[in-house]
């Protein structure tokens, strides 16, 4: 009844960007199954509408199915809500069911929690490595002049010569990895890495950087596609990890100082809003 591979065709294509709606054409998620979840999990910062918490079920659900990490019971499957625990430590659990209601998605989240029926209990997902870092690599920028729109971020910058300009980015990705201070981060399917930028002063590198930017990893080059804020890649950077306190401090301030105002395009596609932030 719950074959995998009738499961992903009905996931449909994981290399988007849209994951959430994904997760919505796949199954109905009851709002208040979110919230209980939210209430239920360690206590962390969803944002408006737990939509970071959306986010990050939409990945880990379709991970799970992938690897085959769900369960089977009476005319339902079980999977884990990701890596999301209770404060005591305790797995929290989905259960899903077929959707009963004609024309609309083909299942339904009938229940979460720690506490759930099931034969046998599923387990998280692996959470997939990032590709190897290759450390002799070029550093290329997708535009040349990546600062842009952004420029008002880094104010020090904008009256400096482009060229100039992509030296300093660059530099600042090479000391950040020479010093493993590289972070992993989901992206359009994939994983990849986040890297801080520090470009006025490295004397705390427990501080928040000026900038952080998205690196995708060619095998024989490190694609810049653009720059962010501190906060605008936490859900990306959330997802990635297992709990979120091994994120760095400064990216958990940086979000909850921001959390409440980052819409939830914002959050689907730090990237392709980066202009607008």
């Amino acid at each position: 009844m719950f074959e995998r591979d009738l499961l992903l065709q009905q996931l449909g294509d994981p290399y988007t960007n849209k994951i959430v709606e994904r997760l919505f054409h796949f199954a109905f998620v009851p709002p208040e199954v979110l919230e209980s979840l939210a209430r239920e999990a360690l206590a962390q910062v969803w944002g408006n509408n737990n939509y970071v918490l959306t986010k990050y079920l939409a990945v880990h659900i379709a991970w799970s199915i992938e690897q085959g990490h769900y369960t089977l019971g009476d005319n339902q499957f079980y999977v884990t809500a990701g890596h999301l625990q209770t404060r005591y430590g305790t797995p929290l659990y989905l259960v899903f069911a077929k959707n009963k209601n004609v024309g609309r998605e083909p299942y339904c989240i009938v229940t979460a929690g720690s506490n759930i029926s099931a034969p046998q209990l599923p387990i998280p997902p692996e959470i997939p490595p990032p590709p190897e870092m290759p450390r002799s690599a070029e550093i290329v920028m997708m535009h040349d002049h990546i600062l842009g729109e952004n420029a008002d971020r880094v104010p020090f910058l904008s009256q400096t010569p482009r060229v100039a300009q992509m030296c300093a980015v660059a530099g600042a990705i090479q000391w950040s990895l020479n010093r493993n201070l590289h972070l992993p981060y989901w992206y359009f399917g994939r994983m990849s890495y986040l890297v801080p930028l520090y470009l006025q002063s490295r004397e705390d590198i427990t501080a928040a950087p000026d900038l952080i930017a998205p690196i995708q990893v060619n095998p024989d080059s490190l694609l810049v596609r653009t720059v962010l804020l501190p906060h605008m890649a936490y859900a990306n950077a959330r997802v990635a990890v297992k709990r979120h306190d091994q994120l760095p401090h400064w990216m958990l301030s940086a979000w909850a100082a921001h959390a409440e105002r980052v819409t939830q395009e914002e959050i689907e596609n730090p990237e392709g809003t980066a202009s607008n932030g």
